[in-house]
């Protein structure tokens, strides 16, 4: 600890070898600043970005040259969308303390990511768009700039609890809930988006409750009886029958008299009828089997054409499965699951549809891809940014695996950064000349070329000196 008024270092005790300054109460305030930070850094480790920014924020007050507080801050706003607010942490820290510091990393990232600035000023200034048009009125125009903003930036958390909002109003609680669930899923303690949501399950349970009142309402039937109205339950047989013994007695009565009845007057009857009968038909089969014969050449000549008409209705079932599970898969999609979208459409027999059907599969898939490596690609982001680097080439990787051009080069060569980060220079060296081979006209294609330098010269120098 360094003294606050001549910067002597103390090695040990309270006061200053130097100058004498008592520091019991500095050392106190910088005891609270490291003790806030540990709670924002676990607020951060569990996704509760509000919690997280409260406590950085107290422990910037105790002492705003806690760089490692004021970091972790600029990687929360920036994980919650607040790029401007996380700029200003960066830029601040850089300034307090120039030398090996990870904001500086940080400032270069995003110099680095093609056009990353100018995307997230373009956002800010549509969200902007949108509170104005708010403003005026006009939700519409609101809402689509909103789902502009959170297409491009999916992370921003007060566009999402915006757009919910709009959507109660409207409302569209089902869509509303989705968007809070988003909001949650990136910040746990936004208190915004948890005051809303309990609004919205309190509207879903008011509605479970009427559809119940109606639903017992429709049980009974009622009639005026003169200036008396008469509500009656309606009853089914077995109702009826269960309401009293002495009507259950009545049918076991009538049930028995049935059966004499049959036994002593119908059945002697049937079985006279029945020996007649059987005489006239032991005649008209003799007549009939001379004609018999004739007829079954027919019926198998019928038989082998059905089954040749049968055989070009071959695969309908299939047909017809196969578009209900394209159209299960779209639905599914919609929603966001794209695993089980990916799962419904490996069931489909695209070879079966027609032209629209395999335009519509090819579509799909597409979007299926774009949607898992979307995913992917922002916790890949969200770990690079936290240090979690190892975890981050993970899910780069399997964006690279989808689609190796994904936005336009940013995953492939995030992986490689990664991987070297992570001490993996071998592979780092692989996709950096990957990124240099894809993109060379590009600012990250040309950052690419000098690591893939770099790293060859690390490398020959490696073997010269194992040699």
């Amino acid at each position: 600890m360094n003294c606050y008024r001549c910067g002597y270092d103390i090695e040990d005790g309270l006061y200053c070898e130097n100058c004498g300054t008592d520091n019991t109460v500095y050392r106190s305030i910088l005891i609270s600043s490291a003790r806030a930070y540990n709670e924002g850094l676990e607020y951060a480790k569990i996704r509760n970005l509000t919690g997280a920014v409260n406590s950085l924020s107290a422990a910037l007050r105790f002492s705003k040259y806690n760089i490692a507080a004021r970091n972790l801050l600029g990687l929360v706003y920036f994980e919650q969308g607040e790029m401007v607010l996380a700029l200003r942490e960066w830029v601040i820290s850089t300034n307090l303390d120039p030398e090996e510091n990870d904001a500086e990393r940080y400032l270069g990232e995003l110099e680095y990511g093609q056009g990353l600035l100018e995307k997230y000023d373009s956002n800010n200034r549509k969200y902007n768009t949108a509170l104005s048009y708010l403003r005026e009125g006009n939700r519409d125009l609101s809402k689509i700039q909103l789902k502009r903003v959170l297409r491009n930036q999916p992370k921003m958390v007060k566009a999402h609890v915006l757009l919910a909002l709009l959507l109660m109003q409207e409302d569209n609680y089902e869509e509303a809930r989705r968007e809070l669930n988003t909001a949650l899923r990136i910040d746990s303690g936004n208190p915004l988006a948890i005051s809303y949501l309990n609004e919205v399950h309190t509207v879903f349970r008011e509605r479970n409750d009427n559809r119940k009142k109606k639903k017992k309402k429709d049980i009974a039937v009622s009639f005026q009886d003169g200036n008396d109205t008469v509500v009656v339950p309606r009853r089914g047989i077995i109702e009826a029958l269960d309401s009293s013994k002495g009507g259950f007695l009545n049918v076991l009565i009538g049930l028995l008299i049935g059966v004499l009845v049959s036994v002593f007057l119908i059945v002697p009857e049937v079985r006279e009828r029945d020996n007649s009968s059987a005489k006239n038909a032991l005649i008209d089969v003799n007549e009939s089997y001379a004609d018999s014969q004739q007829s079954i050449s027919l019926l198998q000549s019928e038989v082998a054409s059905l089954r040749e008409r049968l055989s070009n209705y071959e695969g309908q079932a299939d047909l017809k499965q196969s578009y209900e599970n394209l159209i299960s898969a779209m639905t599914v999609a919609a929603s966001g699951d794209f695993g089980s979208a990916e799962n419904l459409l490996s069931a489909v027999n695209r070879e079966l549809l027609d032209e629209k059907g395999q335009q519509g599969y090819d579509t799909l898939s597409e979007s299926i891809i774009e949607g898992k490596a979307k995913g992917a690609f922002d916790r890949a982001d969200g770990e690079r940014l936290m240090g979690n680097y190892a975890e981050a080439a993970a899910d780069y990787r399997t964006v690279v695996d989808l689609k190796e051009t994904y936005a336009d080069g940013e995953a492939i060569y995030y992986l490689a950064f990664c991987l070297e980060r992570n001490g993996n220079d071998q592979d780092a060296l692989t996709y950096y000349r990957r990124t240099a081979e894809l993109f060379p006209s590009t600012q990250r294609g040309r950052a690419a070329a000098e690591k893939v330098n770099e790293l060859s010269e690390n490398e020959t120098t490696q073997a010269t000196s194992r040699e």
